[in-house]
């Protein structure tokens, strides 16, 4: 070497270095305290740690946040940043959320504000501007209304949860924007009134689950815009008659489950019974509760002659003129990501334990939130998509594919440290 030149820098030369590594942020900021984060998608995942608010830095290119278990009281605008596709807030100490908490976030698709057992009341607007927004869940939280534009504009919704709140009615056009909603669940509330318009405009719904509710009556009309309605429960309710025609208005049906309610197998029973001798729909049983000659008699089964008293041959009832829709098309899905599958293949279903349910089966599955693992072992890609929560050591993939660890950052530190000893 030439003389006056140390090809070996000293370690307070690198010093700067590492000072300038420890500042850069990993990805595109730094990761919260007790957090873990991912770079393949950009995710933060807070979960389960006592947190009493959302973290007031996150990185602003997060795609995941995972918040659920924790103690976050409050929602206020701010505190999330608009990349969030998904949005996980379930099983908190939600009371309130003000006005324009999402409004920003217009490219979320999932919301999950389920199990919030402090969660009493929406606001109008609540969900405005979540024109993307694929699947919404407020399950066994504590709503016992919803006010009538709740949902408006939500064209992009597929998956609707509400069971297990405390919901006393359904008023009309609740759901009139929500032309691509395809599984609605309304099970386990305290229901006991639908009003004739409740379900206008649901013509994609797929799927209705209204069991364990205090139904008496269903209007004459209330299914008239199900057409494509497939599956429909009705058990453990408190109805003792239906009308044929009102379930001739759902031709694509497949599954019906009237089990457990009061039926009253007499001449008010008639068109019901009819209905049943010329549908191909599996059903469940529909026991008698009255009169008692007929007491746990199953009604399908029942001779005609016990009809007598009634009108010989069911009526129709004549529809009413067509009400003209505000958005008679579907408005167009602009997002190519999936909640639960990958590229173009359509979502997984995440009820479909529900086609399952036996016929005698009163208390149906409930929901339970999809885990973080099942959440990466079906959205990740790459190496990132193998990393596993806790990850530590060599046995884990690089950063560039994986966990950001604040280990990994105090492991620099200490390095700095022992370099400036030996400098």
């Amino acid at each position: 070497a030439s003389k006056g030149l140390n090809p070996c820098p000293s370690l307070a030369g690198l010093a700067p270095t590492f000072l300038l590594l420890l500042t850069l942020p990993f990805g595109s900021s730094m990761c919260p305290m007790l957090c873990t984060c991912y770079f393949s998608p950009p995710t933060v995942s807070c979960q389960a740690n006592n947190f009493s608010s959302v973290p007031r830095i996150l990185p602003p290119n997060a795609q995941r946040l995972f918040l659920q278990n924790n103690l976050i009281g409050t929602l206020r605008p701010g505190m999330f940043g608009p990349s969030l596709i998904t949005l996980w807030l379930y099983s908190n100490n939600i009371s309130s959320i003000q006005p324009g908490t999402f409004r920003h976030l217009q490219v979320l698709e999932e919301l999950d504000l389920g199990d919030n057992r402090n969660l009493r009341t929406l606001e109008p607007d609540t969900f405005r501007g979540l024109e993307r927004l694929q699947s919404l869940h407020l399950y066994r939280c504590q709503l016992s209304s919803l006010p009538n534009t709740i949902f408006r504009n939500l064209y992009s919704l597929q998956y609707l949860y509400l069971q297990e709140n405390n919901l006393l009615c359904l008023q009309d056009d609740l759901f009139v924007d929500l032309a691509n909603l395809s599984h609605l669940f309304l099970h386990g509330n305290k229901i006991w009134k639908l009003s004739e318009n409740v379900f206008r405009g649901l013509s994609g719904l797929d799927r209705l689950l209204l069991h364990r509710n205090h139904l008496h009556t269903i209007p004459a009309w209330a299914f008239r815009d199900l057409g494509k309605l497939t599956i429909l429960y009705l058990f453990n309710n408190s109805l003792n008659t239906l009308s044929g025609e009102t379930l001739s208005d759902l031709p694509s049906l497949e599954f019906l489950r009237l089990n457990n309610n009061p039926w009253a197998c007499d001449c008010r029973a008639y068109s019901l019974w009819s209905w049943f001798q010329r549908t191909q729909v599996s059903i469940s049983d529909v026991t008698c509760a009255s009169p008692a000659e007929r007491k746990g008699h199953d009604m399908r089964y029942l001779n005609e002659a016990v009809f007598q008293a009634a009108h010989p041959h069911p009526r129709h009832h004549p529809h009413p003129h067509p009400h003209p829709h505000p958005h008679p098309h579907p408005h167009p899905n602009g997002s190519s990501n999936h909640l639960y599958g990958l590229g173009g293949s359509p979502p997984a279903d995440p009820s479909s334990f529900y086609r399952d349910v036996p016929a005698n089966d009163i208390q149906s599955p409930k929901y339970d939130p999809p885990t973080e693992d099942d959440y990466w072992g079906t959205n990740g890609n790459g190496e990132g998509s193998q990393l596993k929560k806790g990850c530590l050591g060599t046995s884990c993939s690089s950063l560039e594919s994986g966990a950001i660890r604040i280990g990994f950052r105090l492991f620099l530190l200490s390095c700095l440290f022992i370099m400036l000893e030996l400098s």
